[in-house]
Order: structure tokens, then sequence, then C-alpha cells
């Protein structure tokens, strides 16, 4: 019995690290386009998920949402933050905190939750 705890425990915990390494990968993808289309340089090597949570989506089923910030650079030198949330296959939620105002893309509700 031991040894099938012992298994599914790591089991679980392999499964988090694939799924999340998917995560991340696709976080980079939408995070890459996002700043692209909004004329500023997305720096793919600062990103980093901030928190993860079980959430429900919209279709009511509850999954692993997770919380990415990552930096962006409008002229190379300087570093500015922006945020993303993955729930699922989806992003949910997309900013770029620009000096001349923060940049939004998706369900504005979310950005108090990424903030916590």
């Amino acid at each position: 019995m031991d040894v099938l705890l012992t298994l599914a425990i790591v089991a679980v915990l392999v499964w988090l690290w694939l799924d999340g390494a998917r995560s991340r990968e696709f976080a980079i993808h939408h995070c890459r386009e996002f700043s692209e289309g909004n004329r500023v340089q997305f720096l793919d090597q600062s990103i980093h998920q901030s928190k993860m949570r079980f959430a429900r989506g919209r279709s009511g089923r509850i999954g692993l949402r997770r919380f990415y910030v990552f930096e962006f650079s409008i002229n190379g030198t300087d570093r500015y933050i922006g945020v993303a949330v993955e729930f699922g296959n989806r992003i949910e939620y997309l900013s770029l905190l620009h000096p001349q105002g923060e940049i939004i893309q998706g369900d504005p509700r979310l950005a108090e939750l990424s903030r916590d």
C-alpha cells in the first residue's frame, strides 16, 4: 500500500511539473505576441510563475489558474513589468505596466487577483 501511495504522489508531481512546463511555454508565446503587438520588447528569460490557484473557469470546470510575471523593455535599456494569467489552454488576462499607462487585454477582474 505504501508503494502505491508513493507512486501516486510521484505521478502527480511529475504531471504538475510537465503541465507547468507546457503552461510556461504557452504563456511565453502569448506574452511575446502581445508585447510585439504593442511595440515593446518581451524579455523572455524574465518570465516566472508567481502563483497558482485552483479556480473555476467560465464553463464551471475546476482547474489550475497560473499567474505569470514577466519583463519588457521599450528601448532596450529599461525594464517594466507585465502580467499574464493562464487557465487551461487559454490566456485570460495580459497586462503591460507601461509608463504611459497600463495596457490590458482580457478580463479586467483578474487584475486584482494577479496583484494579491
